[in-house]
């Protein structure tokens, strides 16, 4: 039999992570602590190294003072004459400093740019200090801790050494001139740096000192986190880690459906409450619910798919009911369109013959100016009405999607010319010019006569409904060639047939078979424009341009849905131009279909 893992068995739990974070961060602290202690120590003890350096050098200066006041005296004889004893300032100095540092292993030396003896020449830390005193009168030291001859670390310092009256009689004016030693004059003058004092102290003292310290330090450090650590790990795991193992033990029970589980929750009297006790409280409520829950969820489960097949089978129902409606709306539909489409045709038998006879009426010459007038109005009335009635047919086809071409050669010339003919009472009863042109390059085209009429008739009704009395519509048919056609078609005759009568003795074989390119028929007139925000929704159903409660205008809306539907028909688009009180132009292209050569004759 396998062994079970132990329940304490080592794991990354919260207990390691704590450890971990815990050490980490004393390790750190510790190492802050180090690098802080360590550089207070090294800047305390240069400061030590200066301040000792300090003292020596004043030392030092206290000697050659005295040695310098007392010049005259020391290398007088008795009588007064002057004998010099070669016992001056810088020798005495200089023995001083030599029988000082003999027994240590300080190093006290003087030294200048332009020393007498080699022994005196500056380092390359003394050259820097001399340099540094030339440029910085005020400056009275300069000192740095580095690494020596032998690669330990020392304490360098120097001081300034200033020329004075009695260095004169060596050191001054003229410039090489033997002293009284048999030395050349230098030349200086009074307060000039004559050279510098140099000390150097080694530095193993103090970090032997630091050492100690730092080992004393660490240990205490080390002991306090140490406790510390250990302090907080008890706190955490008793007061946090385990009451979290109670709760992890409790979850993992009613994960099981067991609600037998025993979470010890402090008693609020005996100390108050912390974050734990109300997640172990909270924690002990929501079990209880759980558990009253799952007593209850097969009930639940039941009563939820009771109400779901009765949503189901009202569903079902409601679906029967819409698919029956659904049904008996497409047969009204079906009925309306039928409706519309025996009405249209019934009326149009009895319009054809009104117009008959009112233009037959019109063409008699006996008839009196009113009943001339009169029947004008007549034929103009009936126009109108048949032309609704043909909307109303052409757009109930159109929705019972019956609407097809039938397509036959196409004379265009014949086409303007017989909307002209139909419209000119409409016209001439406003007073308006109406005038019609085919290009001369215009071919045969096979199309929907009986559409593209209804499309023309449509878009030049409306240009003379919209246009005020003494304007003009003018409707234009141009041929457009595409490719290689369209440069060479160019350079070709494009004129006019003129007003009046659609190019005049002309036909469209003419023009010669369609070639590859597109009918382009526009009308254009001089009326009251359209609004740009009417512009993109004119060839909709029911929208007028201009509508308003007074119903200036007559008319359906069906006109133009009719046009975009008759143009779309035959593969072809359809497109307006128009400013508010300046006119409008409307612009239907299709393409040109050749003739077969059957069709021809």
């Amino acid at each position: 039999m396998a062994r079970q893992p132990s329940e304490r068995s080592f794991r990354f739990g919260i207990r390691f992570k704590i450890a971990v974070s815990i050490g980490v961060i004393m390790v750190a602290l510790m190492g802050v602590d180090i690098l802080w202690n360590l550089s207070l120590q090294n800047a305390q003890a240069e400061n030590e190294a200066r301040e000792k350096a300090e003292v020596l050098a004043a030392e030092m200066r206290a000697a050659w003072d005295f040695v310098d006041r007392n010049q005259n005296v020391i290398n007088r004889a008795e009588d007064g004459s002057f004998r010099t004893k070669h016992l001056v300032c810088v020798v005495a100095a200089k023995s001083i400093s030599m029988l000082f540092t003999t027994e240590t292993d300080y190093s006290i030396r003087f030294t200048n740019d332009t020393p007498r003896q080699a022994a005196n020449a500056p380092d390359a830390f003394e050259q820097e200090a001399l340099a540094a005193f030339n440029a910085d009168p005020e400056l009275k030291a300069y000192w740095r801790v580095m690494a020596g001859a032998d690669g330990e670390r020392v304490f360098r310092y120097l001081e300034p050494l200033y020329v004075t009256k009695s260095c004169l009689e060596c050191h001054g004016e003229p410039v090489g001139e033997p002293d009284q030693y048999g030395y050349p004059k230098e030349g200086m003058a009074v307060g000039q740096v004559g050279g510098a004092m140099s000390i150097t102290e080694p530095m193993d003292i103090y970090a032997a000192g630091i050492q100690n310290s730092m080992v004393q330090q660490v240990v205490m450090v080390l002991f306090m986190m140490v406790a510390a650590f250990a302090g907080l790990y008890f706190v955490t795991s008793r007061l946090v880690l385990r009451p979290i193992d109670a709760l992890r033990t409790a979850a993992k029970s009613v994960g099981e459906g067991d609600f037998d589980y025993t979470l010890a929750v402090p008693d609020p009297r005996a100390r108050p409450r912390d974050e734990i006790t109300e997640l172990s409280g909270e924690f002990g409520r929501m079990a209880r619910d759980l558990e009253a829950l799952y007593a209850d969820l097969e009930g639940q489960v039941r009563s939820k798919t009771d109400d779901l097949m009765v949503l189901n089978d009202l569903l079902n129902y409601q679906k029967r009911e819409l698919k029956a409606a659904l049904d008996r709306l497409g047969e009204e539909v079906a009925y309306k369109n039928e409706f519309f489409a025996i009405v249209s045709h019934e009326l149009r038998t009895p319009l054809t013959s009104i117009l008959a006879y009112a233009r037959i009426l019109n063409g008699d010459e006996s008839l009196a100016p009113k009943t001339r007038e009169a029947v004008a109005e007549i034929e103009s009335n009936a126009t109108l009405l048949l032309n609704m009635v043909n909307n109303i047919l052409v757009i109930s086809k159109h929705a019972a999607q019956k609407d097809e071409l039938v397509p036959e050669p196409v004379d265009f010339v014949d086409l303007a010319q017989f909307v002209r003919k139909a419209l000119a009472p409409i016209a001439a009863a406003k007073d308006v010019r109406l005038s019609c042109s085919v290009a001369p390059d215009v071919p045969l085209a096979m199309a929907d006569w009986e559409k593209l009429r209804r499309v023309l008739e449509n878009l030049v009704d409306n240009a003379i409904k919209y246009t005020h009395r003494s304007g003009f519509v003018d409707l234009a048919i141009t041929f457009e060639p595409t490719g290689s056609e369209a440069s060479e078609g160019s350079a070709g005759d494009s004129g006019s047939a003129g007003d009046g009568d659609a190019r005049d003795g002309g036909s469209a074989g003419d023009g010669g078979d369609a070639r590859d390119g597109e009918i382009v028929m526009r009308v254009s007139d001089d009326g009251m424009g359209i609004a740009a925000e009417d512009l993109d929704q004119i060839f909709e159903l029911y929208k007028q341009a201009g509508q308003s409660a007074n119903r200036r205008y007559r008319g359906t809306g069906l006109g133009l849905a009719v046009v975009r539907d008759l143009t779309e028909l035959h593969g072809g688009t359809v497109a307006v131009e128009s400013r508010v009180k300046e006119g409008s132009t409307f612009t239907v292209r299709i393409p040109a279909v050749p003739v077969p050569e059957e069709e021809e004759e």
